[in-house]
């Protein structure tokens, strides 16, 4: 009888569960680790935190192709003020005598309390409200044209600004 030299397949496959066994082993060592770092490292509170506060995509285009064009959202960085800390003023441009006054009052009411005296934008001739304010206060002017009323528009404040608009932000001008 004579026996054979080297491995047997038996101890093939004995060497393979014993590699398959560290492995497992590795892995559930890695869990572990996992687990205990962000046990670690959660403070558990619930605070959402933007990915990114400024981001920048760059898009690189093969020459000679056609890329749709984007629009891009910038959302602004300050919280919208409250209608108390918009300043206003009240402009009759074409309305009725004493428009202006009624609609100061009205808003006064809803919380825009910060005004400048209602009076006459000469030789306006507007049709309709409009709500015009300076650049820096585009939510604020959607929140008045809200407060306002139904049909109101808002646009770019004008240039030369219109009567009694040096200190303020945003002007309501009442058209016919």
């Amino acid at each position: 009888m004579s026996t054979r030299g080297g491995n047997s397949n038996d101890d093939v496959v004995r060497g393979a569960g014993v590699q398959l066994a560290k492995g497992a082993g590795l892995v559930l060592v890695a869990i572990i680790i996992g687990i205990v770092l962000l046990q670690v490292v959660d403070d558990g509170s619930d605070t959402n935190v933007p990915a990114a506060q400024n981001s920048t995509t760059t898009t690189t285009v093969k020459k000679g192709t056609t890329v749709p064009p984007t629009t891009v959202t910038t959302v602004p960085s300050t919280p919208q003020k409250q209608p108390d800390q918009v300043r206003l003023v009240v402009l009759n441009a074409g309305a009725p005598t004493g428009a202006a006054g009624d609609l100061s009052d009205s808003l006064r009411t809803k919380g825009y309390t910060t005004q400048v005296r209602a009076t006459d934008w000469p030789n306006a001739n507007r049709q309709g409200t409009t709500v015009l304010c300076k650049p820096a206060f585009s939510r604020e002017a959607s929140a008045l044209a809200i407060a306002v009323g139904a049909g109101t528009k808002t646009a770019a404040f004008p240039t030369p600004p219109p009567p009694s608009s040096d200190n303020v932000d945003c002007v309501v001008a009442v058209g016919a």
